[in-house]
């Protein structure tokens, strides 16, 4: 079988102060409105804990990933699998979803489902210079090549044109 890539895709994830910076200002935006509510001291404080601590949950796992299910490195080999892995060094071979979002700024990749209840978190990457190569050739294979895909997938699609 021919190969689909020439080189393969190596990305490994690094720190992100973007996300660091957006995830804590919504989280002091959420934080400050909740304040200003005329609704008990008491709910206040337990709505600003549970914001806090989701946020610092977040922040470890997507901004700093410093959880052990955190990804870490993002590969695509030249027959076009899609291969992640995490801090722990687990692989995973996930299959896109159709939710998929890819832009020169910023790819969100996400996953379907594999069984009934493993969802697996998605992916934010952003274009910085280390990585702008890698990441744009990321991009081309997500927008051009076929990727795991079920026969049901393409029966949908099929139903959405006959409409």
């Amino acid at each position: 079988m021919r190969p689909i890539l020439l080189r393969p895709i190596h990305i490994k994830l690094q720190p992100s102060y973007l996300i660091l910076g957006l995830l804590s200002g919504v989280s002091i935006a959420s934080c400050l409105i909740i304040i200003n509510l005329p609704i008990s001291p008491y709910i206040q404080f337990a709505i600003v804990t549970l914001i806090i601590i989701s946020t610092l949950y977040f922040i470890l796992r997507d901004a700093l990933l410093l959880l052990p299910w955190s990804w870490q490195v993002v590969e695509v080999d030249n027959k076009g699998e899609l291969t992640i892995s995490n801090h722990r060094g687990q692989q995973f071979h996930p299959a896109l979803a159709s939710n998929t979002f890819i832009h020169a700024a910023c790819s969100i990749l996400n996953f379907k489902r594999n069984g009934r209840w493993l969802a697996l978190q998605p992916i934010i990457l952003f274009s910085t210079s280390e990585n702008a190569d890698e990441l744009r050739r990321l991009r081309v294979w997500l927008r051009w090549f076929k990727h795991n895909e079920s026969p049901q997938d393409d029966l949908s699609v099929a139903d959405d044109l006959a409409r």
